[in-house]
């Protein structure tokens, strides 16, 4: 992806920002359902979603593919089970809590708001 003028890189951070944001909210949300889990403060889980996000980026920009897939979530679960002083598998169920509490919202606001889930960020 090539940039053309500034404004192009701009409006991609700001994208980036938001699904940051928006990931670090739902990850809060999942963590705060266990009391096992420690360092739920909003800046060490946004912490946490950034380092996911760079993850995920760096496996897909270097391997791609299933193999990229697994290895930026058991990379992730492992961030998870380390910043949260959790288990790995209680960071699978994190995980899979957060995205299942991202999807039960993307459907209700959908629903609200009568638009189809294409539009919504998914």
């Amino acid at each position: 992806m090539i940039f053309q003028t500034f404004e192009e890189v701009m409006w991609l951070l700001i994208f980036y920002l938001i699904v940051l944001l928006i990931m670090a909210i739902f990850l809060k949300l999942a963590l705060g359902l266990f009391s096992k889990a420690e360092n739920t403060n909003f800046g060490r889980v946004f912490l946490t979603a950034f380092l996911i996000t760079i993850t995920f980026a760096l496996a897909f920009y270097f391997i791609g593919g299933w193999i990229a897939w697994l290895i930026a979530l058991i990379v992730t679960w492992i961030l998870i089970s380390v910043s949260h002083n959790t288990g790995f598998l209680l960071a699978i169920v994190i995980t899979v809590i957060a995205f299942l509490l991202y999807v039960l919202v993307v459907f209700l606001l959908s629903a609200l708001l009568h638009v189809t889930i294409n539009i919504l960020p998914f």
